[in-house]
């Protein structure tokens, strides 16, 4: 398999794949693709996108460039006729959002985000203990996605039009899984974000306060930020808890909690990633389509979609933004296709005495 791979940022489970050929292209925003190849032991580069795509004739496209620029170059991938994986954010902005949804609605071509956390095991039993129906309808979510700031950012964070927005890039991790975890989709969003901390960056956002209404009125409060402490242990702190109509389920840390009305449960879980490549294999697999795959196009734009609703909400003081409908595919999407109200299924439960 031939992997050609646009831009020098991210890629990290990419390198990790077995048994494949890459190939490292210029993004037109800088040249930390070639840094990165070399680094990689990476001989095949190409000082463009476009000559890469010709010159190379790779399977699948991998782009992450400067957060911001990742639509539009997913779109010229895509309108050649390429699969793609890309770095979160798939989009920041409309007009690109539309093309993106455009070129992947007949199921031709797929465009899957590199939403992670949903392969951790945390998420994956929580995912289970819910679609289980072990806390009965969710009523209500809280989520959490934060990171440590860290010593060094690249300079592209100092300004909005290269990085995007906090939220695009690090609350999409807990919209993911969010969605992920509950099977509900977003419909609208109020939010606020600001910069209370780093001044001199002052077009980055460093927190994020994101409140939705997803499927059957089910409200969800989302938090992301660049704040936790550097003395803390881990680079980052992701939490959710799902209040439920008969129980609730939280995660903290690498353990799972469950109370429902008979007692207490708790796991301790692996917070760590598939190695191996496996991660990498299992994102490449559902960019080529395969079957029964984990994640899939339509799930990412709704998760990129429901990331550009909270963002505007935000830049516009607070206001309702709904978030829109992506066209259907093909593909056969892990969410549920509908969920009765919560309110109809609390009820339904409370009449039969379960």
């Amino acid at each position: 398999m031939r992997i050609g791979i646009i831009g020098g940022y991210g890629h990290e489970s990419i390198k990790q794949l077995p048994g494949v050929k890459l190939a490292w292209a210029c993004d037109d925003f800088d040249q930390q693709a070639l840094v990165r190849a070399k680094a990689a032991g990476v001989g095949d580069t190409y000082l463009d996108m476009d000559s890469l795509m010709q010159d190379f004739s790779p399977d699948l496209i991998y782009i992450g460039s400067a957060y911001a620029l990742n639509g539009a170059l997913a779109v010229r991938a895509l309108e050649r006729g390429f699969d793609v994986v890309s770095e979160k954010p798939l989009a920041v902005d409309r007009a690109v959002f539309n093309d993106l949804c455009r070129l992947t609605a007949s199921g031709e071509r797929r465009l899957i985000g590199e939403f992670t956390m949903r392969w951790m095991e945390p998420f994956q039993r929580a995912r289970k203990l819910i679609q289980s129906g072990a806390i009965g309808c969710p009523v209500m979510i809280q989520a959490q996605k934060t990171y440590k700031f860290g010593a060094h950012r690249p300079d592209f964070y100092k300004e909005r039009r290269y990085f995007g927005g906090i939220i695009p890039w690090v609350g999409s991790h807990a919209i993911d899984f969010v969605a992920w975890c509950t099977g509900l989709r977003f419909e609208s969003v109020i939010a606020t974000h600001g910069n209370r901390c780093f001044p001199e960056i002052s077009e980055m956002e460093d927190h994020a306060i994101m409140q939705f209404r997803m499927t059957g009125g089910v409200h969800c409060l989302i938090t992301s930020d660049f704040l936790r402490p550097s003395g803390a242990s881990s680079h980052s702190d992701d939490r959710l808890r799902v209040t439920g109509s008969e129980g609730v389920i939280e995660i903290r840390n690498q353990e799972v909690f469950l109370c429902d009305a008979h007692k207490e449960y708790h796991w301790l879980c692996d917070c760590e990633l598939p190695t191996g490549g496996d991660l990498a294999k299992a994102i490449v697999t559902a960019a080529q389509g395969q079957p029964h795959s984990e994640i899939t196009t339509q799930e990412c734009l709704h998760v990129t979609a429901a990331a550009m609703a909270a963002r505007d909400a935000a830049d516009h003081g607070g206001q309702l933004f709904e978030v829109p409908e992506i066209p259907s595919s093909k593909e056969h999407s892990v969410y549920p296709n509908s969920k009765p109200a919560a309110h109809q299924t609390v009820s339904a439960h409370r009449q039969s005495g379960l």
